[in-house]
């Protein structure tokens, strides 16, 4: 019998977790694009999750301001007289404090979405780093092999000049010397890749050793924008102002709870006295009980609030100004990155591809000696890494500006 109900629970936690597992968006079974990993980043990352979650919590402090005082309820007896006395006291609220309150709460939830841009503005920042980090390892191991590939050639032809006396051996060992650096970069190339997926598994709340393919390239999603339109809409979405403007509007709801609780909270009462000999032996009993604002009427509470409000706007125009040159800062770097992006594959790269092609024609044909050669191999090499992390950095100044604009650039 127990075994049964054993194998119930086993079979009742499986379909939990499998139901759990389902209702988890998967990962595509091909290479991710930067838009299908921001839409996975957008579902499974647990820090955008918890935010999200944050929400019922202030959901259920509109509930709590919804409340409406309880009433008490009182019975005595006592040996003087009337010998018992039952009543009811009931505060009402009045001057609007339990709506002033419902507002106040309201106005708090509109927080709960500012800490939900907050998380995803990390996790844009993070996914663009992480998922264009990939993009560019993947580049540095093709970059290795196709360096280690030349290198071999030269090699190759290093060989074959030294059998024919053509090239002393010496040629050969340099030429030795190059395979095995190019070999050593291609494993860190591959290091570098393995870390890099690890990053994106992170931001994907996917476990470490989850295999990941993504396609794309390092110059997408880099759109012209002008300073004006990217101040529009930094003005308007940045979360650091929407959080002060949100900041601003609570605090105009709470110093209107404060003024609204300087009206007194009457106390009905009701009851009856009992058990009077020689007067009555049943007798009703009312009271109102109110207590008078004299001295205090939340003045240092609403001074506060207003004092609050003044500071809350005084550092929002601080931010503003702080918003207006970082988007003039950022807009000038990534125009200075797509422009040295630009330099490397229209000119330079080409230019050293050439170079190099020419030098192993001339090395080949006995023209010149293989430093030239390998000088012109160790400029292509610098060059193409040079121009990769140009793009990246084209990138990475990108996950700057969305930072700053709050919103992801389409």
């Amino acid at each position: 019998m127990r075994s049964g109900i054993r194998s119930c629970f086993a079979l009742a936690a499986i379909a939990a977790a499998g139901a759990l597992a389902s209702a988890q968006p998967q990962v595509p079974a091909g290479p991710l694009t930067y838009e299908q990993a921001l839409a996975l980043a957008t579902s499974r990352n647990l820090n955008v999750e918890a935010a999200r979650r944050a929400r019922a919590i202030r959901e259920a402090a509109i509930r709590t301001a919804r409340q409406i005082p309880n009433p008490d309820v009182s019975f005595e007896t006592t040996q003087d007289v009337p010998h018992q006395a039952f009543s009811v006291d009931l505060p009402v609220e009045l001057g609007g404090k339990r709506s002033r309150r419902i507002d106040l709460a309201k106005e708090e939830l509109t927080l709960a979405e500012v800490d939900i841009q907050t998380e995803m503005r990390a996790v844009r920042r993070e996914l663009r780093q992480a998922f264009y980090g990939l993009i560019a390892a993947d580049e540095r191991v093709r970059l290795a092999e196709s360096l280690l590939d030349i290198a071999r050639r030269v090699h190759d032809a290093a060989q074959a000049r030294f059998e024919t006396g053509a090239a002393p051996r010496l040629e050969v060992l340099q030429a030795d010397l190059t395979v095995t650096r190019a070999e050593t970069d291609i494993e860190l190339a591959r290091g570098i890749r393995v870390s890099s997926q690890a990053t994106l598994d992170a931001v994907l709340n996917l476990p470490p050793q989850q295999a990941l393919a993504v396609t794309g390239s390092l110059y997408e999603h880099a759109p012209v924008i002008a300073y004006e339109q990217a101040l529009a809409t930094a003005t308007a979405s940045n979360v650091d102002l929407v959080l002060l403007d949100r900041q601003m509007a609570v605090e105009a709801r709470r110093l209107d709870l404060l003024r609204a609780e300087r009206t007194p909270t009457p106390i009905f009462s009701a009851g009856a006295l009992f058990n009077n000999p020689g007067e009555f032996t049943v007798a009703s009993r009312y009271a109102v009980t109110v207590g008078v604002p004299i001295f205090s009427r939340n003045q240092g509470e609403i001074a506060g609030s207003i004092a609050t409000t003044a500071q809350l706007r005084t550092k929002r125009e601080a931010t503003l100004r702080t918003v207006e040159n970082q988007v003039y800062g950022v807009l000038a770097r990534v125009e200075a990155a797509r422009r040295q992006v630009e330099a490397y594959d229209q000119r330079l790269v080409p230019t050293a591809t050439d170079l190099q092609t020419l030098a192993e024609e001339s090395y080949r044909g006995g023209r010149t000696s293989v430093l030239g050669l390998l000088d012109a191999q160790r400029s292509l090499r610098d060059l193409r890494r040079e121009a990769l992390q140009a793009a990246l950095d084209l990138q990475l100044a990108l996950a700057d500006l969305e930072e700053v604009l709050g919103t992801p650039i389409q």
